[in-house]
């Protein structure tokens, strides 16, 4: 296949985290399952095993094709012209060793050595701040995006003449149609009145009268005491009333249930007898 230098920042940026999630689900699949065979082996050699593991992925990619399984899966490469047998050994080094130095350095040394522990983490703290000065560099120039990439002059190649990145437009345009929806529900679910529906659909469904006469208006008489016991539901609900209130008819509901309805509902009257709040609005039991 024929190679091509020009390699886009994000297919770059890509490969790396390809690489990151690969190794990731191949380490923990295996470490899992040792795990569960000798969890007490599992502890003692976590390090080694970590080493074994990362070496065997470097081998399978680096080491054997000259790139990375992120960069196979993005048809990219390290520039073989470059990558001579010095430099496969040191970005061996450069990026299976530290992982295994620091992990052997926690798990290891029964009694920290101050000196190596201050080494460790100060090697660290510089590693970091020349990774972030390398990403803004990579970031102006688009070569060597890693910091180890650029101490050994390696570069990505293309291995494909069509340099244009794939876009798929079915994706986009289904996000649109659904974010289009969701607005329009946003819109529109405020503006309709659940509880009336709700006490309509449960009149029409169970047959109960709606009269909505007020109770000043009915022969017989106006106002109606509740009456509280141990068997008490609440008449919207038909759970135990919480914060026990009516509205002169005799019928019991819980507070939220009766205030809210009232509030959202102009014309709400009683499920049962089809008494209307009167004016006086609703009173505590």
């Amino acid at each position: 296949m024929e190679k091509n230098k020009y390699v886009p920042r994000v297919n770059q940026i890509d490969a790396i985290y390809l690489n990151k999630d690969i190794a990731r689900l191949i380490r923990d699949n295996l470490l899992e399952n040792l795990q569960a065979i000798s969890p007490v082996l599992f502890i003692k050699i976590q390090p080694e095993l970590d080493l074994l593991i990362q070496s065997a992925i470097w081998f399978g990619s680096v080491g054997k094709r000259c790139s990375t399984f992120g960069q196979q899966l993005l048809v990219l490469a390290y520039d073989a012209e470059k990558l001579t047998v010095s430099r496969l050994v040191l970005h061996f080094i450069l990026t299976v060793l530290p992982g295994y130095v620091k992990s052997w350095e926690e798990r290891r040394l029964t009694r920290r050595v101050e000196w190596f522990s201050e080494a460790i983490t100060w090697v660290e703290n510089s590693a970091l701040i020349l990774n972030i000065l390398n990403y803004f560099r990579f970031l102006k120039t688009g070569r060597k995006p890693t910091l180890v990439d650029y101490l050994l002059g390696l570069d990505y190649i293309s291995l494909r003449n069509n340099q244009r990145r794939d876009i798929g437009y079915k994706y986009l345009t289904r996000e649109l149609l659904w974010g289009g929806f969701m607005e329009i529900l946003g819109l529109v679910l405020p503006i309709i009145n659940f509880r009336k529906l709700q006490r309509l659909l449960k009149s029409w469904t169970f047959g109960g009268a709606i009269s909505g006469r007020r109770l000043e208006d009915r022969d017989g008489p106006a106002f109606l005491a509740p009456q509280m016991t141990l068997s008490t539901t609440c008449t919207f609900c038909g759970e135990r009333p919480t914060l026990p209130h009516h509205m002169g008819c005799g019928h019991i509901y819980c507070y939220y249930c009766l205030n809210a309805n009232v509030l959202t509902d102009a014309s709400f009257c009683c499920p049962k007898c089809g008494s209307a709040c009167p004016e006086s609005g609703i009173q505590s039991v």
